[in-house]
């Protein structure tokens, strides 16, 4: 998942992958508090919202507070895909 971060972010060098790395294992505690534990990981929304979740930890770090630089159309997404998810794993019974 780290080439696949590192893409998204358009970053080719290997100085920040441990930061990355750490990133990545927030984005995914984070997930599990919005969506529930056990989530589909491989959904192609739970992988979107990973990315970005590690963007705006990325963009943000040393700032002291997420940035808000994603569009309103790109928060909204992000909330929709997070209801979606929890309301699917409702309705599975998990």
């Amino acid at each position: 998942m780290l080439d696949r971060i590192k893409q998204y972010l358009g970053i080719d060098f290997p100085d920040d992958d441990m930061m990355l790395q750490s990133m990545e294992q927030a984005a995914y505690a984070y997930l599990e508090g919005a969506i529930g534990k056990g989530y589909d990981r491989n959904d192609p929304r739970a992988q979107m919202l990973l990315l970005q979740v590690v963007a705006d930890l990325y963009n943000a770090r040393g700032t002291g507070e997420l940035s808000g630089k994603a569009s309103a159309g790109t928060r909204r997404m992000v909330d929709n895909f997070v209801l979606q998810l929890r309301l699917e794993r409702g309705a599975n019974g998990v």
